[in-house]
């Protein structure tokens, strides 16, 4: 009985001192996690940010984009004000943090600055493409620009999401939409917008 009484008083103290131990490795973890939180947020990006469209910044890009075209002695391009796919995708780009998949290409570019009036690879890749359809028309004749601001809950510095992409004509795109198998397809972007974003 004796015996029996001393291995529950050893399995006692083995247990409290479990106990201690997964309290302190506890406090550890959560000491080292509230040191780590605010490079993690960072790293995360826009991810843990809200922002707002921004149309005076919207503007600022817009005039950067037609001087770069200027400067270079390209045709103009008509501005789209208002394109729900592009401003859409830049909302949820700053919501979710995952950017798209090409974030920049000749007729599209997405990126981040604190400095939208000032050019970035992405945007004069796009404000210089100059692709002539087969007959010698320009087969992009619109572009648009999106603008999202957001602020850093921990430094309150603001960062800027900008998109901006090419368009073909009202007309071309009418009949691409409408007369062709993009028919289909054309709203399938629709599909990776966030619910918050829809008909911003």
């Amino acid at each position: 009985m004796v015996h029996v009484k001393y291995k529950c008083l050893i399995a006692s103290k083995l247990l409290a001192a479990a106990c201690i131990s997964f309290s302190a490795l506890t406090t550890a973890l959560q000491t080292v996690t509230a040191q780590e939180m605010p490079s993690i947020a960072k790293q995360d990006g826009v991810s843990q940010l809200k922002g707002e469209r921004d149309k005076e910044k919207e503007n600022e890009v817009a005039n950067l984009f037609e001087s770069m075209r200027a400067g270079a002695k390209l045709p103009r391009l008509k501005r789209i004000g208002h394109r729900d796919s592009l401003e859409q995708e830049v909302c949820t780009i700053v919501l979710t943090g995952k950017p798209r998949k090409y974030s920049s290409t000749n007729t599209f570019g997405f990126y981040a600055t604190e400095s939208p009036n000032s050019a970035s690879p992405e945007l004069t890749k796009v404000a210089l493409f100059n692709d002539l359809h087969p007959k010698g028309n320009p087969s992009w004749t619109r572009y648009s620009v999106a603008v999202w601001s957001v602020r850093d809950p921990l430094s309150g510095k603001l960062t800027y999401l900008v998109g901006v992409e090419l368009f073909w004509s009202a007309a071309t795109e009418f009949f691409d939409y409408y007369f062709t198998d993009d028919i289909y397809y054309h709203n399938d972007w629709k599909k990776s917008i966030a619910p918050q974003c829809r008909g911003r």
